[in-house]
Protein backbone atom coordinates (compact mmCIF):
# COMPACT_ATOMS: atom_id res chain seq x y z
CA UNK A 1 0.00 0.00 0.00
CA UNK A 2 1.12 3.73 -0.54
CA UNK A 3 0.17 6.58 0.53
CA UNK A 4 -0.17 10.08 -2.06
CA UNK A 5 0.77 13.13 -1.00
CA UNK A 6 -1.04 16.09 -1.72
CA UNK A 7 2.54 16.90 -3.71
CA UNK A 8 2.21 13.80 -5.13
CA UNK A 9 -1.27 14.28 -6.69
CA UNK A 10 -0.45 17.49 -7.95
CA UNK A 11 2.63 16.66 -9.88
CA UNK A 12 0.61 14.28 -11.57
CA UNK A 13 -1.90 16.19 -13.01
CA UNK A 14 -0.09 19.86 -13.67
CA UNK A 15 1.76 19.58 -16.56
CA UNK A 16 3.54 22.79 -15.46
CA UNK A 17 4.30 21.33 -12.17
CA UNK A 18 8.28 21.08 -12.22
CA UNK A 19 7.67 17.35 -11.21
CA UNK A 20 5.12 16.30 -13.64
CA UNK A 21 7.17 14.22 -15.69
CA UNK A 22 9.10 12.32 -12.26
CA UNK A 23 4.84 11.94 -11.32
CA UNK A 24 3.85 11.08 -14.73
CA UNK A 25 6.96 8.42 -14.73
CA UNK A 26 6.10 6.74 -11.42
CA UNK A 27 2.31 6.63 -11.92
CA UNK A 28 3.20 4.26 -15.04
CA UNK A 29 5.60 1.98 -13.20
CA UNK A 30 2.79 1.80 -9.81
CA UNK A 31 1.88 -1.88 -9.21
CA UNK A 32 0.80 -1.14 -5.42
CA UNK A 33 -2.83 0.17 -4.04
CA UNK A 34 -3.07 3.59 -2.93
CA UNK A 35 -4.51 5.28 -0.27
CA UNK A 36 -5.17 9.02 0.23
CA UNK A 37 -7.29 10.61 3.44
CA UNK A 38 -9.99 12.81 3.51
CA UNK A 39 -7.26 15.78 4.32
CA UNK A 40 -5.08 14.93 1.33
CA UNK A 41 -8.39 15.23 -1.27
CA UNK A 42 -9.41 18.61 0.64
CA UNK A 43 -5.94 19.94 0.72
CA UNK A 44 -5.25 18.67 -3.11
CA UNK A 45 -8.80 19.77 -4.24
CA UNK A 46 -7.71 23.32 -2.57
CA UNK A 47 -4.38 23.79 -4.68
CA UNK A 48 -6.21 22.64 -7.68
CA UNK A 49 -8.82 24.95 -7.43
CA UNK A 50 -6.41 27.82 -6.62
CA UNK A 51 -4.57 27.05 -9.42
CA UNK A 52 -6.22 25.42 -12.14
CA UNK A 53 -9.84 26.69 -11.19
CA UNK A 54 -12.78 25.18 -9.70
CA UNK A 55 -14.17 22.87 -12.90
CA UNK A 56 -10.87 21.18 -13.02
CA UNK A 57 -11.04 20.72 -9.36
CA UNK A 58 -13.99 19.42 -9.23
CA UNK A 59 -13.20 16.96 -12.41
CA UNK A 60 -9.88 15.58 -10.32
CA UNK A 61 -12.03 14.89 -7.20
CA UNK A 62 -14.38 12.78 -9.49
CA UNK A 63 -11.65 11.14 -10.96
CA UNK A 64 -10.46 10.07 -7.66
CA UNK A 65 -13.74 9.22 -5.96
CA UNK A 66 -14.24 7.07 -9.22
CA UNK A 67 -10.71 5.39 -9.29
CA UNK A 68 -9.85 2.46 -6.67
CA UNK A 69 -7.59 4.83 -4.69
CA UNK A 70 -8.60 4.12 -1.09
CA UNK A 71 -9.52 7.11 0.81
CA UNK A 72 -9.06 6.82 4.33
CA UNK A 73 -10.75 9.05 7.35
CA UNK A 74 -8.56 10.58 9.79
CA UNK A 75 -10.85 10.24 13.24
CA UNK A 76 -10.78 12.36 16.32
CA UNK A 77 -8.00 10.17 17.96
CA UNK A 78 -5.60 10.74 15.29
CA UNK A 79 -5.60 14.57 15.99
CA UNK A 80 -3.43 14.27 19.49
CA UNK A 81 -0.67 12.73 17.86
CA UNK A 82 -0.96 14.60 14.77
CA UNK A 83 -0.43 17.83 17.36
CA UNK A 84 2.22 16.25 18.60
CA UNK A 85 4.52 15.64 15.49
CA UNK A 86 3.57 19.33 14.98
CA UNK A 87 4.99 20.45 17.65
CA UNK A 88 7.84 18.51 17.55
CA UNK A 89 8.69 18.70 14.48
CA UNK A 90 9.84 22.09 12.83
CA UNK A 91 7.55 23.53 9.80
CA UNK A 92 5.50 20.25 9.53
CA UNK A 93 1.61 21.19 8.68
CA UNK A 94 -1.32 19.79 10.15
CA UNK A 95 -2.19 17.61 7.33
CA UNK A 96 1.29 16.11 6.80
CA UNK A 97 0.61 15.20 10.34
CA UNK A 98 -2.22 13.87 10.56
CA UNK A 99 -1.21 11.93 7.04
CA UNK A 100 2.00 10.52 9.15
CA UNK A 101 -0.38 9.63 11.83
CA UNK A 102 -2.59 7.45 9.47
CA UNK A 103 0.26 6.08 7.82
CA UNK A 104 1.67 4.53 11.13
CA UNK A 105 -1.64 3.73 12.42
CA UNK A 106 -2.03 1.52 9.41
CA UNK A 107 1.39 0.19 9.13
CA UNK A 108 2.16 2.23 5.73
CA UNK A 109 5.18 2.63 5.41
CA UNK A 110 5.88 4.35 1.92
CA UNK A 111 4.51 7.53 0.23
CA UNK A 112 4.02 9.25 -3.01
CA UNK A 113 5.70 12.51 -2.09
CA UNK A 114 7.90 15.51 -3.22
CA UNK A 115 7.64 16.70 0.08
CA UNK A 116 10.86 16.34 1.84
CA UNK A 117 9.29 16.60 5.22
CA UNK A 118 8.40 13.14 5.10
CA UNK A 119 12.29 11.67 5.22
CA UNK A 120 12.42 12.94 9.46
CA UNK A 121 9.38 10.82 9.94
CA UNK A 122 10.79 7.68 9.45
CA UNK A 123 8.95 7.50 5.91
CA UNK A 124 10.29 5.43 2.55
CA UNK A 125 9.60 8.46 0.58
CA UNK A 126 9.01 7.55 -3.47
CA UNK A 127 9.40 10.21 -5.09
Amino acid sequence: MLFADTSFLVASLRVNDENHLKAKEIVGNINEKMMISDHILSEFMTLLAYKEGNKAAYQAGKNLLDSDVLIVYAVREDILPALELVRTTPKLSMCDALSATIMRKLGVKKILSFDSDFDALGFERIC
